[in-house]
């Protein structure tokens, strides 16, 4: 059975979205706030690209969503979002394959390949949207107040689920490619939409 390929917008917003987390996640290692009087030069350039690198992620986001709530005719968010009827029996269909160590196959397809990518897709929009609120309401001198650091625990929280689905993410991609599908190579073939 031939395998569906995701569109090219697809494939490129899904690249955009893998360099930014990881450079995100890359830069959150090395940066400490500018008001932090141990910050280092390199700490402080650190945190600066990691708000230029936010925004990308944020804009690269809110195109993720539109182009996915444009399409929707075609795919339903149902595919992203399983949690009822048909779309929610393919995912326990999926759930009941590994169990018997069937790895389902990969794609552009919902069960539980398509839920796990819905699932990343609301974690790093929630990293994003906590970002940019920090981005515009962090102060640029003196303590942030309250609100500031109730925002800034979320978004540290929600890093801690993106770390962890980061991980994740690539280990299902290198279990897809070692039995033989051929989801990494379709999802980073950006030469057409075949």
């Amino acid at each position: 059975m031939k395998q569906a390929k995701w569109d090219l917008p697809t494939r490129y917003l899904h690249i955009g979205l893998a360099a930014t987390v990881t450079l995100q996640l890359t830069i959150s290692l090395l940066m400490e706030a500018p008001d932090e009087e141990s910050a280092s030069a390199l700490a402080r350039a650190a945190f600066e690209a990691h708000e230029v690198v936010g925004i990308t992620a944020l804009l690269i986001v809110l195109a993720h969503w539109l182009w996915t709530l444009r399409n929707r005719a075609e795919h339903g968010l149902a595919r992203l979002f399983p949690w009822r009827g048909a779309a929610w029996a393919e995912v326990k269909s999926d759930l009941r394959g590994l169990l018997h160590r069937q790895l389902p196959q990969g794609g552009p397809r919902g069960g539980l390949p398509g839920l796990i990518h819905g699932l990343g897709l609301l974690a790093v929009t929630g990293m994003v949207a906590t970002g940019g609120l920090l981005f515009i309401l962090f102060p640029e001198s003196g303590e942030p107040d309250a609100t500031v650091e109730f925002i800034a625990g979320i978004h540290e929280f929600i890093a801690t689920l993106v770390w962890i689905y980061w991980g994740s993410h690539i280990a299902l991609g290198i279990s897809h490619s070692l039995a033989g599908h051929r989801t990494m190579q379709d999802m980073f073939n950006l030469k057409s939409n075949s």
